[in-house]
This record gives structure tokens, C-alpha cells and sequence, in this order.
């Protein structure tokens, strides 16, 4: 009887697009590694004595980890995770952890996590011991404010499920299947998972790697014919956001870690290849800000790729490398974000690879629901810190961000780091098990994200549109109506002629009813100020109007006259303020 297991990959290559005023400040850590008498190591001498044995003590390494943090300075509100994994015992004993971290504490975990609210002076302590012996060893953390480049403007209370089912083709029966998945977590000031909800039981586990969370589920056997289902709800506030400012900020700072770590080449990403380095240097020319650079190999990569369709849904998805991407021109999300990662790095702008769930598009679905998810980059600028860029969007670099993409995984490269390829380290994003027989059953996955509570009209970019749509159409009613009025005159009308006066009565009427609707038209928080301002000029049209007409009954021609010029010269402010919100709308979007 044969024993067998398989690893099975479905690293979603993925598909493309598809309130408050965010504190000026955030909080965030500085981190620092004590010895001395505050590290000292702790040491059961009785215990080795009684044993008679001599004892090694264990060796104790706390490292502390968050998203976007170069070891020194953590965004405040988001989770700091604290491992000891890299701790060991010189004489191979097995070792057990425990934690003093102001707020909460544990005992037995390898690896916990954190948010510090407040600011302040923390010192958080880890000891390990192999029985014998303990060892402890302290990191002091200082939190302190700096500013924020994200203003949030509106925020969104939705579910994201994440399901995935697995069905036994056969032949045989499989012993034991394991699904991995990505989970989301809290990444302010873009996404703050509340509360999750999954069906992994106990046994199952959380797997820290590095800035990201993998939930390991066993299900079990799974019998020929027969599927099984795993999942993960989100409740979720999910982020409208755009940036505080622009311009040149200037260069990184001398010592950036980040620089040193975000600037190399990784499986796939070959920032080191000819013909990434020499695109990337004809793309900048003489430009020296990295801002600037950015934006130049964002248009480099828009303008040298086509997304190819064809790979949606095909099971075609795969992985390329950067410079192969960059001369056969088409690719999806995936290849879109490795290619403008390594142009970036190449030169020498740091850039990682983002993963996730892409709730705009999925809104957009019938069903609102996805079999695939999403790629994009998070670029590291001067003066702004790591933002988002979503090069498959083919919109303006660095413009209003709408996509409401949901990050499940960010790493250096575009896999985990847990699982060897060609000599290095990742980890699957998928399933294995194991069968007995001869010929291995074949497990076929099908995943779906779906989103609930949020709808696309409830987006900013849906509600601008929509005003601006509506409003356009008042608009040509009002063009319309008058028209209508100037041809019912026709040529060498009387002014004061009851028969031209009610005419331009049943405009006023139509003009007010126009007025009504313009005002009733619902626009965004970032529209309404310019609604106001149609809204108020429909108002000085009636009023013209009314007086006009009034002149026109008292057979007063210079008033008639004099009221007629404030009318015209309304609408044409209307239309202009119009075209203008148009147009601001174009170049925010």
C-alpha cells in the first residue's frame, strides 16, 4: 500500500479592476533592544544541580514585526507582532515562552500580538526556558506621534466571506486535508478587521509569517465524490482615502532600512536584469525625486502592458518574471504589480507586492461575488511614508484611490517565505493531504469572496458620478425649456403682450420644477459644496425670471430688459460651474 503526499499550489494569481476627516497624526513606535542588568539572563541553577548535568541556557531573540515598519518606527492602531521563533537552545532542548508585554501577556505561545494605544515608554519581556533554565530578554518601546499623508473620506461597515470548497474527484479517498488561507488583518489607516468568524476548529492554527496571518484548517477526510467547504467572514471598515499632500519630498533618509531591504531582486521580481535596469533608467531620465521616478515608471508600465483577458478564469494565471512581463506587453494584475515593483527597485525606490480581495470590483459583479482576487504595490516615498499604488487601474499615479482593495498578504516577494523553491524559502497559499493507493485523487479548489452590506452607488466615485450625470441632465432640460421659449417668440415679439407673457410664465414654472430636481439630487460630502453653488444659481434664475415677467405686466421695458441680462448671464454661470465640476471630477478620478 502506497502512502503519498502532494502539495497543491493556487496561489490566486489574480484578475484586475477593478465621513472622517483622519487625525493629523498617528502613533508610532520606536523600538529599542536592551542589555545589561535589564536583560539579564535568569538562570534555575538548583535545578541543573539537582540533575547533576550540566545545562546550556537557551538563547532568547525577540524580534517585533508590523506592516510597513522598518524595526524602529510601527504605525499605532495597527497590530505589532512579537516572535520568538528565532530563539533555539544550544543543546537542543525544547523550548517554552512566555510574555510580559504591558497590556496583556501569555504563556506558551511562540509568537503574540499587540496594540499600544497610548503613548509612552514600554518595555516588553520575552523568557524562554528549556526546564532548566530561563532566559529573558527586554525591548523597550517608545511610542511617539508623527503626521499622516492618508485623509480618510468615508468609511464603509461591510462583511467580506472568504469560502473556499474542495472536491475529491478521485480516485480513492483522501486521509487528511489541509486548506491554508490568507487572513485579513488590521492595516490602518486603509483596513480594521473587527471581528472573524471561520469554521477552523480546535487544533487548527494561525500561522504568524512575518507581517502576515495564515489560518491552517484540517478537515479531515474527504470521500470520492464528495466536497468540502472552509471560510472566513470579515467584519471590516474599509477606507476611502486620498493623500495630504504632493510634490517633492525630497530624498530618504541616510540609514533607511527599508531602501536596503525593498530594493533587491526576489523570485520573479528581477530588478537586477538588464532589461528591468535599462527601462527603468530611460523611463527616469535625469529625474532625481523618487516621487517623480515613481510616476514615470508608473506611465512606463500602463503604457507598455495590455491586460490580457484571455488568462481570466482559464486556469492560465501562472507567474512571469519582470523583465519576460515587460516584453511580451500583456499580463493581469499579478504581472502588472511584479513589473512596476522591479522598475521601482531598480531604481532604488523600495516597492513590495500586495495581495487581496478586491471588494470595488466584486461590487460590480452580479452577485456581488469573485473567483479570483487582486494584485497591487505599495511604493515607499519620502515625505509620505508606504502608499498603495494600483498600476492595473491605468489611472492617474497617485489619484483618488476608490478600489477598496482588502490586503490578506504583503510580503518582499510575491510568496510566503516558509516553503522551498530553487533554494529559497515560501509558503503555499492553498491545500495538501495525504491518500493511500496507487493513484492520487484529484482535489479540484473553487473559491468565492463576496461583500455585504456596501453598495458600489454608495461610493464617493459612484455618488459624484451619479450627481454629475443627473445634474448634466437638469442641465440640458434647462437648455432645452429655453430654447422651447425663444422659438414660441419668434422674431420682433411684443414684450408686454399677453400672449408672450404667459410663455414665459410656463418657463418660469419649468424652471422651477428643474430647480426642484437639481436640489433633490442626492451628491458626496466632497460635492455638496459645489452642488450648493447650482443649486443656489438655479435660484437666482427664478428670481430673475420672476421679476422680468413682472416688468413685462407693468410694460416696463428697460426693467424687462435689465432683468433679462441678470437671467442670461445666470445661466451661463450655471452651465460654467457645471463644466467645471466636470472637469475637477476628470482630473480627481
Amino acid at each position: 500500500m502506497k502512502n503519498s503526499k502532494k502539495i497543491i499550489f493556487s496561489l490566486l494569481c489574480l484578475a484586475a479592476c477593478t465621513l472622517l476627516f483622519m487625525a493629523s497624526c498617528s502613533i508610532i513606535y520606536r523600538i529599542q533592544e536592551l542589555s545589561g542588568p535589564e536583560a539579564a539572563v535568569m538562570e534555575s541553577k538548583d535545578a541543573a544541580a539537582v540533575s547533576g548535568k550540566h545545562n546550556t541556557a537557551p538563547v532568547a531573540v525577540l524580534e517585533i514585526y508590523q506592516q510597513n515598519s522598518d524595526g524602529y518606527y510601527v504605525n499605532a492602531g495597527n497590530p505589532a507582532y512579537f516572535t520568538a521563533e528565532n530563539s533555539f537552545d544550544p543543546d537542543g532542548d525544547e523550548l517554552a515562552y512566555s510574555w510580559d508585554i504591558p497590556g496583556t501577556s501569555g504563556s506558551g505561545s511562540m509568537a503574540l500580538e499587540h496594540i499600544f494605544a497610548e503613548t509612552g515608554i514600554y518595555t516588553v519581556v520575552l523568557t524562554v526556558s528549556d526546564g532548566i533554565t530561563d532566559t529573558a530578554v527586554k525591548k523597550r518601546i517608545e511610542v511617539v506621534d508623527i503626521d499622516s499623508s492618508i485623509v480618510i473620506t468615508r468609511e464603509h461597515s461591510i462583511t467580506v466571506e472568504i469560502q473556499y470548497t474542495f472536491t475529491n474527484n478521485g480516485p480513492g479517498d483522501v486521509q487528511e486535508l489541509f486548506c491554508l488561507m490568507e487572513v485579513p488583518r488590521t492595516y490602518l489607516p486603509f483596513q480594521e478587521v473587527m471581528e472573524r468568524r471561520s469554521n477552523y476548529r480546535e487544533g487548527d492554527q494561525l500561522i504568524q509569517d512575518g507581517f502576515n496571518t495564515i489560518a491552517r484548517f484540517n478537515l479531515g477526510s474527504l470521500q470520492e465524490g464528495k466536497t468540502r467547504t472552509a471560510y472566513i467572514n470579515c467584519d471590516t471598515l474599509l477606507y476611502e482615502y486620498d493623500f495630504a499632500s504632493h510634490g517633492d519630498t525630497g530624498d530618504y533618509l541616510p540609514g533607511d532600512s527599508d531602501v536596503a531591504a525593498y530594493t533587491g531582486s526576489e523570485y520573479y521580481i528581477d530588478s537586477d536584469s538588464n532589461i528591468i535596469r535599462s527601462a527603468a533608467r530611460t523611463a527616469a531620465g535625469d529625474l532625481s525625486s523618487p516621487g517623480e521616478k515613481a510616476e514615470r515608471l508608473y506611465e512606463l508600465v500602463t503604457g507598455a502592458l495590455e491586460y490580457d483577458y484571455s488568462r481570466l478564469g482559464g486556469g492560465k494565471m501562472g507567474y512571469n518574471h519582470a523583465s519576460q512581463i515587460l516584453q511580451d506587453g500583456l499580463g493581469v494584475c499579478t504581472d502588472y504589480s511584479v513589473l512596476y515593483a522591479a522598475l521601482c527597485r531598480a531604481s532604488g525606490i523600495p516597492a513590495v507586492v500586495v495581495q487581496g480581495i478586491p471588494v470595488f470590483s466584486i461590487l460590480n459583479e452580479s452577485g456581488r461575488q469573485l473567483s479570483y482576487g487582486h494584485a497591487w504595490v505599495e511604493i515607499k516615498l519620502p515625505g509620505y511614508g508606504w502608499i498603495p499604488v494600483d498600476v492595473t487601474s491605468e489611472e492617474e499615479f497617485m489619484g483618488y484611490n476608490y478600489f477598496l482593495n482588502l490586503q490578506t498578504y504583503k510580503g518582499s516577494g510575491i510568496f510566503y517565505r516558509s516553503l522551498d523553491i530553487e533554494g529559497e524559502k515560501f509558503y503555499p497559499n492553498s491545500i495538501y493531504y495525504t491518500w493511500t493507493g496507487e493513484s492520487e485523487p484529484a482535489i479540484t479548489q473553487d473559491i468565492s469572496y463576496r461583500v455585504k452590506g456596501l453598495k458600489a452607488e454608495d461610493l464617493d466615485v459612484y455618488r459624484d458620478s451619479d450627481f454629475l450625470d443627473k445634474a448634466g441632465l437638469v442641465l440640458s432640460e434647462y437648455n432645452h425649456a429655453i430654447n422651447h421659449v425663444n422659438n414660441a417668440h419668434g422674431q420682433d415679439w411684443i414684450f408686454d403682450d399677453p400672449g408672450h407673457i404667459a410663455i414665459e410664465e410656463n418657463l418660469l414654472q419649468r424652471l422651477m420644477e428643474l430647480s426642484s430636481s437639481l436640489e433633490d439630487t442626492q451628491a458626496s460630502s466632497g460635492l455638496a459644496s459645489s452642488k450648493e453653488e447650482l443649486v443656489g444659481i438655479s435660484r437666482e434664475i427664478i428670481d430673475a425670471k420672476k421679476r422680468q415677467i413682472d416688468c413685462m405686466r407693468a410694460s416696463d421695458y428697460n426693467c424687462n430688459m435689465s432683468y433679462n441680462t441678470i437671467f442670461n448671464d445666470a445661466v451661463d454661470r450655471l452651465f460654467e460651474n457645471y463644466n467645471l465640476m466636470v472637469e475637477s471630477y476628470n482630473d480627481k478620478y
